[in-house]
């Protein structure tokens, strides 16, 4: 049988092979790190409108982090190319080739997509293999020998590199999957002599005990986690890593007070080799001081957590700094110089997903709306800063920063606090507009309404059906946004016929119950804390729904690592959220529906179709978002 699924395996391979040199070629054959790509497409031998056009690479599975997942294609002559240089971190990727709508799709087979691999001096660099076995569930989503399949390329690529740990782990937990209780616990064991090994081949350094914790985070082994670093506090107690993982473990503690006392005792084992683990200590003892309104304690501590270093991180640190200033009124000057420093260097913060390598340093994402997401900060320090300078009694330095800020400032709260500045300055028309904007951002905000319904009677607007009537207004202006966004972004996608999923009394969901009403499914799980912490916002649109017939919800845990009673038991014991609780019972519906991350939220018409999909955690503004989707196809369905 594995003989056969192999001969299935490389004749699928070779077919893929033929195609590609039909439709698409991908040169250099053998690209290395630094060569430019070119990827090549002919319309004229493939299913696509001669004539048709623009096309697209669309990364299925990459690891090209600054590039975009989805590149346009230049046509030259009777072809369409794409070139790039290949990063010097670049592995194995996968794409396909699409046009703008992706209702023309582009694959070398019905199972597998284009694909490129990475050498070296003429050999395959680590991890290709690896990478291809992350890939199968993207290449071929309804294949019944995934599992298989990813087993053939894990060992592959052991073959090639036999020390690659995160592989032999990954190859560890298939056979798992497959084995009997005996043969589990015997591979459970061998998983973790390997990360076992990995620990003890450098304990001391952090980039070895993150990859130490990914071993035992891919295992299942969760809670070994804490007590790996525990481990490293009793053999290297004043080493640097040791005296980081004392500080992490203190810093759980509720009592603050007891805290900071027991970080005075670890400041006197502070050496010049383990001096900079205590950064995290400094910041704590800073803002400790700072809460309890101590300025000449919290003073000692500010130059020593605001050293520039090459972090992009750190300016989110520094902006949490300045607001925690700002919020106990303490050191406003130097929450102002500081400040004032962000502005000057905001030009410099990455606003994306950053990854670290080694080798490279710090990778920011591709993103295509970085120059707005920056201007979006820059506006927020700017009001900051107003907000400061009016605390130090500058009213007209305060107005031109507002001033400065308002027009790009997209921060409900931010906008709601110069307001209220204004308003402590008596000045209820120049709080309007700002409210109004605030509004606009956060229509879902009581006390953000409340402030402006109270500005509007104190301007003279004393009618209560008046003031409805221009919130009404308001509603329109900030849902007309959305509304022109999803224009662009709006799909047309059916939703699986054959369903199985379970509501938390086990009866079965019908399709029937999905049919003339906007659906919106929420993919969730009891281990994805993002998921959790989605909740709150998500309930508030259920209840504004919760009696209209025309919308239905389904909280649907994805059965990814739950179990139906799992999803039960953290219904029953959360009934703060009474919205539907569902249970999905198809391990095949996340491939159905190109799911590869939860939360994950899909938003279906009257006619059962996907219209929109919503991936990832918004927080506050899942609100308007969502609210916003449902009024729009309900008004396109009139």
């Amino acid at each position: 049988m594995i003989k056969l699924f192999k001969y299935a395996l490389l004749l699928c391979l070779l077919q893929a092979s033929l195609l590609l040199q039909a439709q698409v070629s991908i040169t250099p054959e053998k690209a290395a790190a630094g060569d430019t790509v070119t990827i090549s497409f002919d319309p004229g031998k493939s299913a696509a409108v001669h004539s048709a056009g623009p096309f697209f690479v669309d990364f299925n599975y990459s690891n090209f982090y600054e590039f975009p997942s989805r590149m346009p294609m230049e046509r030259q002559g009777g072809l369409w190319r794409v070139r790039f240089k290949l990063p010097a971190y670049a592995n194995f990727s996968c794409f396909t080739i699409a046009d703008k709508d992706k209702k023309f799709v582009q694959q070398a087979s019905d199972s597998s997509q284009y694909e490129i691999y990475v050498y070296k001096q003429g050999k395959l660099i680590a991890g290709n293999y690896l990478g291809k076995s992350y890939s199968v569930p993207v290449q071929d989503k309804t294949s019944d020998h995934i599992v298989a399949t990813q087993e053939y390329y894990l060992k592959k690529e052991l073959s090639l590199y036999p020390d690659n740990y995160e592989a032999q782990l990954r190859l560890i937990v298939l056979q798992m999957k497959t084995g009997s209780p005996a043969q589990q616990a015997r591979l459970l064991k061998k998983g973790l002599a390997v990360v076992e090994k990995k620990f003890r081949s450098n304990p001391l350094v952090e980039g070895n005990l993150n990859k130490v914790t990914m071993g035992y985070l891919i295992l299942g082994q969760n809670q070994k986690v804490d007590s790996i670093r525990q481990v490293v506090i009793n053999e290297f107690p004043n080493q640097k890593i040791g005296i980081s993982y004392r500080l992490n473990k203190l810093f759980r503690e509720q009592d603050s007070t007891a805290v900071v006392a027991k970080i005075g005792e670890l400041l006197s084992l502070k050496t010049a080799d383990n001096e900079t683990a205590y950064g995290s200590a400094y910041e704590y003892l800073f803002t400790y001081y700072v809460r309890h309104g101590d300025s000449v304690q919290a003073r000692k501590y500010l130059p020593l957590i605001t050293r520039w270093e090459q972090d992009p991180y750190k300016w989110r640190t520094y902006n949490e700094y300045v607001q925690l200033l700002l919020d106990h009124k303490l050191m406003l000057q130097d929450a102002s110089k500081l400040n004032l420093y962000l502005l000057d260097s905001v030009a410099a913060y990455p606003v994306s997903l950053i990854r670290y390598f080694p080798e490279t340093g710090y990778l920011v994402a591709h993103d295509p709306a970085k120059v707005d997401k920056l201007r979006a900060i820059k506006a927020e320090i700017m009001a900051n800063q107003g907000l400061i300078t009016a605390q130090l009694n500058q009213p007209e330095a305060a107005r031109d920063w507002f001033a400065k800020s308002i027009p790009t400032l997209q921060s409900a709260a931010l906008l709601r606090a110069v307001a209220m500045q204004y308003q402590q300055w008596n000045d209820p028309t120049s709080a309007i507009p700002v409210l109004e904007a605030a509004y606009r951002h956060a229509p879902f905000d009581p006390q953000i309404r409340q402030l402006l319904d109270s500005a509007l009677v104190k301007t003279g607007m004393g009618n209560a059906a008046e003031r409805q009537a221009y919130f009404n207004k308001l509603d329109k202006q900030w849902k007309q946004v959305y509304y022109e966004e999803f224009q662009k972004i709006i799909g047309n996608t059916p939703f699986p016929e054959d369903i199985s999923i379970v509501d938390m009394d086990k009866k079965p969901l019908l399709k029937s119950e999905l049919t003339d009403k906007i659906v919106i499914i929420d993919f969730w799980a009891t281990w994805c804390k993002p998921c959790i912490a989605s909740f709150p916002y998500l309930h508030q649109v259920y209840k504004k729904y919760a009696d209209d017939p025309q919308v239905k919800f389904v909280i649907l845990n994805s059965g990814s690592g739950n179990s139906w009673d799992d999803a039960n038991k953290w219904a029953q014991a959360n009934p703060q959220f009474d919205f539907p609780f569902y249970y999905n019972q198809d391990k095949k519906l996340s491939s159905k529906l190109d799911i590869t991350s939860i939360p994950t939220t899909l938003i279906l018409d009257k006619k059962g179709n996907i219209r929109f999909r919503k991936v990832g955690f918004e927080g506050e503004k899942l609100l308007q978002s969502l609210d916003a989707m449902i009024e729009y196809l309900k008004e396109l369905e009139q």
